[in-house]
């Protein structure tokens, strides 16, 4: 049998630059602090709501929001890197026309000193599951009642 470990947390280092990686799939938004390439921080939640119905580029938008939100103590004091493997992202900075959310969450981005990256898809692994997460424990949970069912049956 093959023992696995879940990965070590990193205390942060406020002389280094911390990065981002977030992402969103279709129910659920995540988002990883690094600093050289050591895991500091993560988190992933469930959308709900009127933030299931949001478009593709509105929920990466909104977990680069919740990602900020949740670590702006560690984020404010310098400049960091955002991974976002939603390219449209980059040019965050260069929009004129700005609907009512995106101009309040531009303007919260904007309080930051960061650096917006493109990473692909395929290289934005750990943010890219943590967004997928709720998938996977709703699968879990339709084969577990399902096999709920078939013993209530016995």
């Amino acid at each position: 049998m093959r023992l696995t470990s879940a990965p070590m947390l990193s205390l942060p280092d406020f002389g280094k630059t911390f990065e981002i990686e977030c992402d969103a799939s279709g129910v659920g938004i995540g988002g990883v602090l690094m600093q050289e390439g050591k895991l500091i921080a993560y988190f992933s939640e469930k959308l709900n709501g009127p933030t299931l119905n949001y478009s593709v580029y509105d929920k990466e938008l909104y977990a680069l929001v919740r990602s900020l939100e949740i670590w702006q103590h560690y984020l404010w004091p310098k400049e960091f890197v955002i991974h976002s493997d939603h390219e449209s992202l980059k040019h965050l900075k260069g929009q004129l026309k700005l609907n009512h959310r995106h101009a309040k969450w531009s303007e919260f981005i904007e309080s930051f000193p960061y650096v917006i990256k493109y990473k692909k898809g395929k290289d934005n692994v750990v943010a890219d599951a943590l967004s997928r997460r709720h998938i996977l424990l709703s699968q879990l949970d339709v084969k577990i009642l399902g096999l709920e069912s078939i013993k209530e049956l016995y």
